[in-house]
């Protein structure tokens, strides 16, 4: 087997395992900024979309932030507080 064939699939194996760091949760003011985004059909950077698949789902008061698939899932629930539930 080539060295360049070799090394691909070494670094493919690396990649895999490497440890994947541990972003903090999701702010108040983090979670309005994406669920005001989403409204307006602007789209997340790719950071964001792995925080919110990493920390699915995020349930902050009116709000539940779901991911699923490579999709973003943003419900509002008027008037109930999902937090509490």
């Amino acid at each position: 087997m080539p060295i360049p064939t070799i090394l691909r699939r070494l670094r493919k194996v690396e990649a895999a395992l490497a440890v994947e760091p541990e972003y903090p949760p999701f702010t108040s003011l983090e979670i309005e900024d994406i669920v005001r985004r989403g409204r307006a059909g602007e789209s997340l950077t790719k950071l964001e979309s792995y925080r919110i698949r990493k920390q699915s789902p995020i349930v902050d008061g009116e709000f539940d932030i779901t991911w699923c698939r490579g999709t973003v899932w943003i419900k509002h629930y008027v008037g109930v507080d999902s937090s509490a539930i």
